[in-house]
Order: structure tokens, then C-alpha cells, then sequence
């Protein structure tokens, strides 16, 4: 299953950046997310693309998970971001980052020439796909998207332009989750629970838009615990600074790995006994119980693996 894939953190790298992709190979992030997209001038496109193949080509990033953002399908862009970098460097890149997805075809077209070229140019492996949930018209059809593909590795939600889509006011200054204090709960709890729901069903990872101040790290701290308890897997990331900290919180503390091996214990001892559920600290625990412990307990062993 693809949501047993550990994607905490995905640090963004304006590609177009060329000390900012040198840095990148020292960054601790679960995830390197190269980026042809919002983050590069217009006027940059075919410079930015053209640095990430021969830093590619040039540095050893092998042993990094590694995925870049190509830009949208309605831009004259997108090809030459897709079949550039996939015939030159696709056997380096693990995903690839579709934004803006409103619909299946979307993804189709995505698909279909990655399928060309992995059979034309010898690559031995699926490059899966990051489908970026952005627009209103996006999350109206994100049952069809999730089932566009068998690559598809994660739903992303894009908290800006969803924003933009609805002609909502904000209060901040980049528009990606900070100042929202202003309204009486929280303001993207429905578009948050719709992608994690549609994620979870398809067995893909749910990942959280960045938290656009990052010099404001309880913020980002905070933002970062309302969707990991949603049942999102991890976060972008804007800047360094930001990346221990989104590792931290989707990982389970010690806490929380001691609480659900004493339920999963606890229930197995009682199944033994031949009894369906049994009470641990005054709680009734059962199958339901043990099942939901097993969540973190699964997470935590994949992180410890990893380390």
C-alpha cells in the first residue's frame, strides 16, 4: 500500500534556484519536491527546468526520495516540464507533483506519457503521481481523480488557490494557512477531511498544504496538528527551518507508542482468555480499539525502519 510510504516532510525547491538545489542534498525532509511551478518567474520556466536536469544529471541524489511539481496543463509548459526531465533524469525521480487537478484527464495525459516513456527509455519502475487538490471544481471531483491512475502516491491539498477558487478574504500575507485567528473555528476543516477521506479510501497518502510564515513556528506547529489529526500524513514545507518540526509532529511520541502497545497487549491477553474486549485505565477496549492503536504503532516501527 502506498500510504505505508513515510512522507512527513516535503520540502519545496524553486528549481530555478541553483544554490537552493545544491543545499537541498543536506536537508533531512522525508520527501526533496523540486518545483517548475508557482515558485519560478514566468520568464524562468525553461531556465529552472533546464538546472534541475543537469543538477541532476550531475549530483548523487540516489538515495533521496525525490519528486518535482511540473506546472499546470493549461500553461504551455507542462509537456516539456513532463517529457524533458523524465527522458533525461526519470530514473532519479520517484513522483512526480500534478497542480491544479480539476479533473481525471488531468491525470490521464500525465499517465499515459509516463507509461510511453518508462517502455521506450528502459526505466524499471512506476514514477507515481502527486495529485495537487487546488480548486473547488477539484474537490467536486476528487473520487474520479483519485481513481484516474494506479500511480497515483499521494492527494495534496493547496490551501492558496482552493482559497482563491472560493473568493475567500484572508487576513495574512502569503495566504497559506497563517492569521486565521480572525474566524470562529477553522475555516478549511471540510476540505481537509474530503481529501484525507478520499485518500484513505483509495490507500494513498494525505499531505497538508505549507504553512506560509515561517518564522512563526507555533503556528506551524498548530497547523500541523489539526490535520495530522484529521488523518494527514505529513506536510509541505517552504523552508528549512520548518522540516524538524513537521517531522516531529507526524511521527507518534513515546507516549503515544507506550498507550497503544499496552491496548494491543492488553486485548491480546483477553483473547486468549477467550474474551472480546477488555478494560485498560477504566476504558472498554475491542477490536476497533486495538485497530486504531495499530495505526501508530505501524507508523512508528516504518519510522524506525527508516532510520
Amino acid at each position: 500500500m502506498k500510504k505505508n510510504i513515510l512522507q512527513r516532510s516535503v520540502i519545496s525547491v524553486p528549481a530555478n534556484r541553483e544554490k537552493m538545489l545544491i543545499k537541498s542534498k543536506s536537508l533531512n525532509a522525508d520527501m526533496i519536491m523540486y518545483d517548475l511551478e508557482d515558485s519560478v518567474p514566468m520568464e524562468e520556466k525553461s531556465k529552472a527546468r533546464q538546472l534541475l536536469i543537469d543538477f541532476m544529471t550531475q549530483e548523487d541524489i540516489d538515495k533521496q526520495n525525490v519528486s518535482y511539481r511540473i506546472n499546470s496543463s493549461d500553461t504551455p509548459f507542462a509537456y516539456k516540464d513532463l517529457i524533458d526531465v523524465v527522458e533525461k533524469v526519470g530514473d532519479k525521480i520517484e513522483s512526480i507533483v500534478i497542480p491544479k487537478v480539476e479533473s481525471q484527464n488531468d491525470v490521464i495525459w500525465v499517465d499515459t506519457l509516463l507509461n510511453q516513456m518508462e517502455n521506450g527509455l528502459g526505466i524499471n519502475k512506476n514514477i507515481e503521481i502527486e495529485i495537487s487538490i487546488e480548486t473547488a471544481k477539484g474537490m467536486l471531483n476528487i473520487r474520479e481523480i483519485v481513481n484516474a491512475s494506479h500511480r497515483i502516491r499521494s492527494l495534496v491539498f493547496g490551501i492558496a488557490d482552493y482559497s482563491v477558487s472560493l473568493g475567500m478574504f484572508f487576513k495574512g500575507i502569503s495566504g497559506h494557512g497563517e492569521e486565521e485567528e480572525f474566524y470562529p473555528g477553522h475555516r478549511f476543516h471540510f476540505p481537509l477531511s474530503k481529501i484525507a477521506m478520499a485518500a484513505k479510501a483509495k490507500g494513498v497518502l494525505a499531505i497538508d498544504a505549507p504553512y506560509g510564515n515561517f518564522k512563526d513556528p507555533e503556528g506551524l506547529k498548530k497547523s500541523c496538528i489539526i490535520s495530522k489529526y484529521l488523518g494527514f500524513d505529513g506536510k509541505w514545507a517552504i523552508h528549512p527551518s520548518q522540516i524538524d518540526i513537521i517531522n516531529d509532529i507526524y511521527s507518534p511520541d513515546k507516549d503515544d507508542v507506550k498507550r497503544c502497545q499496552k491496548i494491543v497487549d492488553a486485548y491480546n491477553k483477553s483473547q486468549e482468555l477467550g474474551i472480546g474486549s477488555v478494560s485498560v485505565d477504566g476504558r472498554m477496549v475491542d477490536g476497533a480499539s486495538v485497530r486504531l492503536a495499530k495505526v501508530i504503532l505501524d507508523k512508528f516501527n516504518k519510522i524506525s525502519r527508516e532510520k
